[in-house]
């Protein structure tokens, strides 16, 4: 039967594709996998399912399929769809077939996701092979006549260029396809012996010949005995399941030395000079499904299947006659199974969350000289002094907690933190006092919360100071550098449906680049978890110990821990290792600061199984009670006609079960916090607009034209931005719509007017390069216009109401109606216009802004001709935008030399210029 072997093979690799475990997603490849595995599997046969039972375990599936993250929603969906074609009414067998292939598939696919869950969450806590299977990795390129040694965790291989270093890691010995393979080969077996293997009767006696009384046979006979009944009624499976174990344990140093020997091979043929990525191998998911022939053919070689009991096994289905089981029969095993499945999922990933504390957060700036809180985010300092701070961050969660700073001159000690309910530690650059270290430790132990944030490489040693105070906790930041594969610097988050209740709120979410957390041994829960990365160590020559983004033999890559989370005494601690994306520059964009407050919102709460002993009171007896419940169902629901299926359904609708509940009580725990200080909400649109912004530090679009610096300037006056789409564009005070060009629907222009006329403010800019704009429509429906004029041949300067400086420009379009605020060319560039209680305004002259005319990067320091701009940009926004409360004195010009115009957003005229 070697399809029902390459079948699971396909199925093995699918994940590998349809995760992205290494490479990148493929969806189409994860599909193209499994059709073509369901189709393999056809020739299985199964038993009908009665009607009760399609139509239970279809409505039973009905959850998973709308809660399950994709491609993992593909497993309910393909049970339900197969016991359809199970009960096609068609006269041809194909249907029937075919549904049978799909049954199959979706319980190995079922098993594989469990499989890996708990394959990633173990690589992920540490990658390293223990010592005695660095030893077997060594022995393998050993026998290949390779002059190999190994050296803690790696090996290293002596070639004719250079010494070569392999880390010696899970997935390199033990790599995620080769053991979804053998999971799904253990299913496949089951689910073929099941059918047609089994002995016919179950009145095989324990103790064939035997005459004595039990009592009388010595223990030795007794323990032959029971094995010789056990291969009696199992020996359909476990004859095969052994032998396929052993082909599994076979081939995996066969494979691991192919890898080897390949690596050696393309480093040989490889110019030293130019650092070749020869370590992509590694990554590439094509040659990790590929070697899966190698098992595909040991398999089909060497594990033997029942096949001699097929023919009676066939005239067994169809001839045997069960009576047919009450509808309670049927009903209780899998009550059980869907209530035990739940308890178990509740307990693996419940965390609590507790009643809020004060909100007292306290930052420490005692040690660190990197990100500060204390120099403001206004329109004074550019540079990496003005951007790369955290300044932004603390004045945003200012709204809903009490924020202060223990500062240089401070003590840390027991009274100056009982002034803080959650305590914040951010990339220090000096080491702590072991008495300071005491003190976090006794305020963490008697209550208090910690956020611990690091970065990168250990740059600026870092990490090194933060695991001072980790290891007190059981974890520590590693000194290393995460790369998404392919793209290395944008590593793309989505949270999963079992998320933990710091990412309640959080959108999906581009990393910077950060170190990975190695939790050790410690209990606790991994906030984050990824894949498809891949690690360096640092690169001490570097300034910042960065590493070239190489695909090297000694990198180490799959899944790992970027936040992570856990109890000590009646306290809570985070970890997390990418302090960039709270820096002023990223702060405000999408997940950033909503993951920032997260983990301040969670932090700030206590619960009283904060305590780790009574959190075991709970988690015990809920893993034996949902593993006795599983157990139970699963025994007694086997006997049953479709048994297994509705087993199946049922255990899915209890993970769906446990996610709903733990997503109710999350969600009703941890809801948006109330703003005590509120700042005004500036909402850039991305529903029309499509112009390119800033992923983490970099501009998307490198010629210029994106508007990513406009966008990080827009908090210098005092605000906060968030990018929304769809109907969330008018939950903020003002909504900024930057060059549209996407269609205009009736129902979003009768969402902007209500908006405004509500109060809201609505900024228009529009450009004189952008082809296609559809900000005519947007501003005739409040009674403005932007109208084409012909440019000069020379630059004119721009006059700004309220500035006192008038920066050159070449191009503007023309803006009718409402009150003029920008002139240029003797024509209005820049106009508003109270609608309602709100306002809008309309600008011409984008282009002005973009990331060109802006300096490109936030990094250097802007010259005199790029300040006047920003100072002309700052006036229009106290013009469009409204100001929060207290935040005036940050409105200055970027140079100490001028005079700056009035604070007042809304100035009860702006009047033409003296000389237009």
């Amino acid at each position: 039967m070697i399809r029902g072997w390459i079948a699971v093979a396909l199925l093995a690799a699918s994940w590998l594709f349809g995760l992205g475990y290494f490479a990148p997603a493929r969806p189409i490849v994860w599909w193209c996998a499994v059709a073509s595995a369901v189709v393999l599997l056809a020739g299985t046969r199964l038993r009908t399912p009665s009607w009760f039972v399609v139509v239970v375990c279809s409505v039973l599936l009905l959850p998973p399929v709308l809660l399950m993250p994709w491609p993992s929603a593909a497993i309910p969906a393909l049970l339900a769809a197969g016991l359809w074609l199970q009960r096609s009414p068609t006269p041809s067998r194909w249907p029937r077939q075919l549904g049978g292939g799909a049954v199959i598939a979706s319980a190995i696919l079922l098993f594989q996701a469990a499989a890996l869950q708990v394959y990633e969450a173990l690589t992920a806590r540490a990658h390293e092979l223990p010592w005695p299977l660095t030893a077997v990795v060594g022995g393998i390129a050993g026998l290949l006549g390779m002059d190999a040694a190994v050296d803690g965790a790696a090996l290293t291989i002596r070639d004719s260029v250079a010494p070569q270093r392999i880390a010696a890691t899970w997935e390199l010995l033990f790599d995620p396809a080769s053991v979804l393979f053998l999971v799904g080969g253990l299913v496949w077996l089951a689910c073929f012996g099941w059918i047609v293997g089994r002995p016919n009767s179950r009145r095989a006696s324990m103790n064939r010949g035997q005459s004595r009384p039990l009592h009388r046979v010595s223990v030795a006979r007794r323990l032959s005995l029971s094995y010789s009944s056990l291969l009696v009624r199992w020996g359909w499976y476990l004859r095969p399941a052994t032998q396929l174990v052993l082909v599994w344990l076979l081939w995996l140093p066969l494979r691991t030395g192919l890898l080897i020997a390949l690596l050696v091979h393309r480093t040989l043929r490889a110019d030293p000079y130019t650092m070749p990525n020869v370590g992509d191998l590694f990554v590439n998911s094509w040659l990790h499904a590929g070697l899966l022939a190698g098992l595909v053919a040991l398999a089909a070689r060497w594990v033997v299947l029942p096949l001699r009991a097929e023919r009676a096994g066939r005239v067994r289905l169809q001839r045997s006659v069960r009576p047919k089981p009450s509808r309670r029969a049927v009903a209780a095993p899998a009550a059980c199974v869907a209530v035990g499945t739940a308890l178990l999922i509740m307990a693996c990933y419940w965390v609590p969350v507790g009643r809020p504390q004060a909100g007292r957060v306290m930052v420490i700036e005692r040690h660190s000289t990197w990100e500060p809180t204390t120099e403001p985010y206004g329109t004074k300092i550019y540079g990496e002094a003005g951007s790369y701070n955290y300044a932004a961050i603390y004045e945003y969660c200012g709204q809903f907690f009490e924020m202060s700073r223990l500062l240089e001159q401070e003590a840390i000690d027991d009274r100056r933190l009982a002034d803080c309910d959650v305590l914040i530690v951010k990339t220090p650059t000096s080491r702590y006092m072991p008495g300071e270290v005491d003190a976090i430790e006794r305020f963490v132990r008697g209550g208090g919360a910690l956020l611990l944030i690091g970065d990168h490489t250990n740059v600026f040693n870092m990490n090194t100071y933060l695991n001072d105070i980790s290891r007190r906790f059981g974890f520590t930041f590693r000194n290393d550098l995460l790369f998404a594969v392919s793209t290395p610097y944008e590593q793309r988050y989505r949270s999963p449906p079992l998320k933990h209740p710091a990412l309640r709120h959080l959108p999906p979410l581009n990393f910077a680049v950060s170190c990975s957390i190695d939790p050790g041994r410690s209990p606790g829960r991994m906030v984050i978890r990824s894949t498809g990365l891949w690690s360096l160590p640092p690169a001490y020559q570097e300034i910042n110990y960065h590493p070239q983004a190489e695909y090297r033999s000694d990198m180490q890559y799959g899944a790992w821990c970027q936040a992570w989370s856990t109890h000590a005494g009646a306290g809570r601690v985070i970890g997390f290792g990418d302090s960039t994306l709270f820096s002023n520059f990223c702060t405000f964009q999408p997940g950033k600061a909503e993951l920032f407050l997260g983990m301040v919102q969670w932090l700030n709460c206590r619960s009283w199984l904060d305590h780790a002993w009574l959190g075991w009171l709970v988690w015990v007896p809920s893993v034996v009670i949902g593993s006795f419940l599983v157990g139970w169902g699963v025994w007694f629901g086997r006997r049953q006609i479709a048994g297994g299926r509705l087993i199946a359904a049922a255990a899915m609708a209890g993970w769906a079960v446990a996610a709903l509940l733990l997503g109710t009580a999350r969600d009703a725990a941890m809801p948006w916090p109330q703003a005590v200080r509120p700042l005004s909400h500036v909402v850039i649109d991305r529903e029309i607009s499509e112009v390119p912004l800033f992923t983490g530090a970099f501009a998307d679009s490198k010629d210029g034209r994106g508007y990513g610096m406009f966008e990080q300037w827009i908090p210098r006056t005092g605000c906060y931005l968030s990018r929304r789409s769809g109907r969330d564009v008018f939950d903020g005070d003002a909504l900024v719509i930057i060059s549209p060009t996407r269609s205009v629907s009736d129902d979003y222009l009768d969402g902007l007017e209500r908006f405004v006329a509500a109060g809201g403010h609505l900024l228009v800019v529009d450009s004189p390069d952008v082809e296609g704009s559809t900000a005519f429509g947007l501003l005739e429906a409040f009674g403005l216009s932007s109208i084409p004029v012909p440019s000069p041949p020379d630059a004119l300067p721009l006059q700004v109401a309220d500035c006192d400086v008038q920066p050159p420009m070449l191009a503007s379009r023309a803006i009718a109606g409402g009150e003029p605020i920008a002139w240029w060319n003797q024509q209005v560039v820049a106009a508003r216009k109270r609608h309602g209680a709100g306002m809008v305004t309309a600008i011409g002259f984008g282009s002005l802004f973009n990331d060109a005319a802006m300096g490109f990067h936030w990094l250097p320091a802007p010259d005199d001709a790029t300040l006047e701009r920003y100072d002309a940009m700052y006036a229009l926004l106290r013009l469009s935008l409204p100001v929060s409360a207290g935040q005036s004195e940050r409105f200055h010009p970027s140079s100490a030399a001028r005079v700056g115009p009035s604070d007042d957003p809304n100035p009860p005229s702006a009047g033409s210029p003296s000389d237009p």
